[in-house]
């Protein structure tokens, strides 16, 4: 019985391994099915072409074949400035702060440097002025920028209305207006300017409101003229006092700011009188534009607990009676001065 059920295994596993074909007739092919094989073999020769074509290519070396960095299209109207550095790197910050302390040297050399200095923008003159009077060193002097600190803003000199005439001329790829500036930005964009108009050196004269950044050249301690009468301050003067109309006109500022640029104009323009205007006709009506201006800033509520008690404003901002009020004496104040111009 075992060698009966070996042998049927065997002969069982041997029909697996070598199946018995049949020779059958093959059936008639129909119109329909040569469609379908015509069909089917015309998809494999396409799959076959569409492989071939989609096949990469032998790799190449990357010392045949450096790819390039993708362009990006940027559309620019004409009338923007190209863009450009916002200020001077570290490296020329260093240079120019050298050169600083290179017109130090300088003036020291020539017992010039505690002497006071004195800025004609018209005459394109700043020199520095012995206890006498006398001169005792001068440069000439282009205007880059203004800076105002209250506003973190600074405008080039080529678009202020008020040093246009003496500024310097406009730099390519330079803004002509900057926002949100901090006074390290503002000196390394005045840096990057008097580099681009090879200037000498740079000089900040700090106003009021604002600080002016200027380019100086030409250094001598032999001066053309040994003595120094300033122009009319009537520039200045109308700078200021139109700044502080534009703020009470649009209500931009709260009544805190009002009062300190107004306390501000009235100290500056009182010191301007004592100082680079002394000995000059135009101390008497600068030092009463100045009392003028402070005594202003007086009638500008401060909110405090005696203030609440008295039943004053308290707001933070002026009451629009108030800011008309300022704004009407302020003008008064502005046509005065343009008969100076």
């Amino acid at each position: 019985m075992n060698k009966v059920l070996s042998g049927s295994a065997v002969s069982k596993a041997k029909t697996r391994s070598k199946p018995k074909t049949k020779e059958t007739a093959l059936p008639k092919a129909t119109p329909k099915a040569t469609a379908k094989a015509t069909a089917k073999t015309r998809a494999k020769a396409a799959a076959k072409t569409t492989e071939g074509r989609g096949r990469k290519p032998k790799a190449q070396k990357t010392t045949d074949l450096l790819p390039g960095k993708p362009r990006t299209t940027v559309i620019r109207m004409r009338s923007e400035p190209p863009p450009g550095p916002i200020g001077a790197d570290d490296a020329l910050v260093e240079r120019w702060a050298q050169k600083g302390a290179e017109l130090l040297q300088a003036l020291e050399a020539h017992d010039a440097h505690n002497h006071e200095y004195r800025v004609d923008l018209k005459d394109g003159r700043f020199v520095w002025v012995d206890p006498d009077g006398r001169v005792s060193a001068e440069a000439h002097a282009r205007a880059i920028c203004s800076y105002a600190p209250a506003t973190s803003s600074l405008t080039m000199a080529w678009l202020d209305p008020l040093l246009a005439s003496s500024s310097v001329p406009r730099v390519d790829r330079m803004a002509s207006e900057y926002d949100d500036v901090d006074e390290e930005g503002a000196w390394r964009i005045a840096i990057a300017a008097a580099a681009a108009v090879n200037a000498d050196y740079l000089y900040r004269v700090a106003a009021p409101n604002v600080w002016y950044f200027l380019t100086l050249t030409n250094l001598s301690f032999q001066p053309i003229r040994a003595s120094f009468t300033p122009s009319t301050p009537a520039g200045l003067v109308l700078s200021e006092l139109g700044e502080c109309r534009t703020s009470l006109r649009t209500r931009a500022e709260p009544a805190a700011i009002i009062r300190e640029r107004l306390t501000r104009i009235g100290s500056a323009l009182t010191h301007e009188s004592e100082y680079a205007y002394r000995g000059t006709d135009w101390v008497a009506r600068l030092s009463r534009t100045g009392k003028r201006v402070t005594k202003l800033a007086t009638s500008v509520p401060i909110p405090s607990f005696d203030a609440v008690a008295q039943g004053a404003n308290t707001s933070e901002w002026l009451t629009a009676e108030l800011a008309h009020e300022l704004d009407n004496t302020l003008r008064m104040l502005e046509d005065e001065w343009k008969l100076f111009t």
